[in-house]
């Protein structure tokens, strides 16, 4: 355990020790062990966009075993992905890397302007195929989004519960928002605060770029001569 991986676990003081555990074996896992970094693999492209545009480029990664595969030899930190592919492969590869169930998914067969994501699977699926955590995306954006905020805020609950890491995927994107607007620094920010005010351990944001969408935040960038977006206390992959 390196000095790096206990001041990260002492920022979590309100969770159970199952659930610093399972942080603690995503962070001393893979090339990046120990270090505080993470590189996690996720795989939910077929699901998202579709099996064709995800995997027909490259045949073999039809094939789910191929992305355990892959993360493992890759030396990732964990491999993220839906319930039919982490089952396809739980048994086969099991210790050898660090599994997280993603337990909501959206699909592409309609062209929405403000996206919602499916229940996809559940805190006892990720047990049951003993995963470290739940992984859950959620659109602050969309007009959907308090709708996820509640579900994960009930799947959070479960699965901290139960000893498990809770990783959020936050994107914002919806008819609230400008195209550029959904990488916008405020509001990049502002998504990584939601998703860290939610419960998760880990967060996973778009890279901002120097767009401001809310004039309010303008106001106090250009009054502070800042555009850092805002401290949080967790990880941010």
């Amino acid at each position: 355990m390196t000095q790096r991986v206990k001041e990260i676990l002492s920022w979590y003081g309100s969770d159970n020790p199952g659930t610093l555990t399972n942080l603690s074996r995503l962070l001393n896992h893979g090339k990046l062990a120990g270090t505080g970094k993470l590189v996690i693999l996720p795989v939910d492209q077929g699901f998202e966009h579709g099996p064709a545009r995800s995997f027909a480029p490259n045949p073999p990664a039809y094939d789910p075993r191929y992305h355990f595969e892959l993360a493992i030899a890759a030396g990732c930190n964990a491999y993220a992905a839906p319930l039919g592919f982490l089952e396809a492969g739980a048994r086969e590869f099991a210790g050898e890397i660090p599994l997280i169930l993603k337990a909501n998914d959206h699909d592409a067969l309609l062209d929405e302007s403000d996206p919602m994501q499916a229940l996809t699977g559940s805190v006892q699926d990720a047990l049951r195929l003993g995963c470290v955590g739940i992984g859950f995306t959620i659109y602050p954006g969309s007009a959907h989004r308090f709708e996820m905020y509640d579900q994960i805020r009930a799947y959070a609950e479960e699965a901290k519960r139960n000893g498990l890491v809770v990783v959020i995927w936050s994107y914002a994107r919806g008819s609230g928002l400008s195209k550029t607007g959904e990488r916008a620094i405020d509001v990049i920010g502002y998504a990584a605060q939601i998703a860290a005010q939610l419960g998760a351990h880990i967060i996973k944001v778009k890279l901002p770029n120097e767009h401001i969408e809310q004039e309010a935040a303008r106001k106090v960038y250009d009054k502070n001569k800042s555009r850092s977006p805002p401290y949080l206390n967790g990880c941010i992959m």
